[in-house]
């Protein structure tokens, strides 16, 4: 088998986040070291509005960040991303000057990563 030196610059990377809109923000993995205990709390609404944003990057370029809604009877409502809504991302963003197969078989590869990681926790 032939070693690729320049494959891991073709790596589609992506995420996706929720940005709530009332200004709150996730810190469940934040930690404030100190002395003594603060007791402090931060209420937040249950089901706050939220904004579901995609993005992704290679070495060479940033794809334009894309936000996952619906319309609603008051307007578009944030939605979260399943299979469909990511097969329509694929299908309809900015993936025209991407070679496909790379950018599929990177798409493949991250999920399959993150699944193993859940399997194995």
């Amino acid at each position: 088998m032939e070693v690729d030196n320049a494959w891991p610059w073709d790596i589609l990377w992506t995420g996706e986040a929720h940005f709530h809109l009332q200004g709150s923000v996730n810190t469940q993995n934040c930690r404030i070291w100190a002395r003594e205990n603060p007791f402090q709390m931060q209420p937040l609404p249950l089901h706050s509005q939220k904004v579901t944003v995609w993005c992704g990057f290679t070495a060479a370029f940033i794809l334009d960040p894309f936000f996952f809604e619906e319309i609603g009877s008051s307007g578009p409502v944030a939605c979260t991303v399943n299979g469909t809504r990511y097969e329509s991302l694929l299908r309809t963003s900015s993936f025209q000057h991407c070679n496909r197969a790379d950018v599929w078989m990177a798409q493949f590869f991250c999920k399959m990563a993150f699944l193993l990681t859940l399997q194995h926790q």
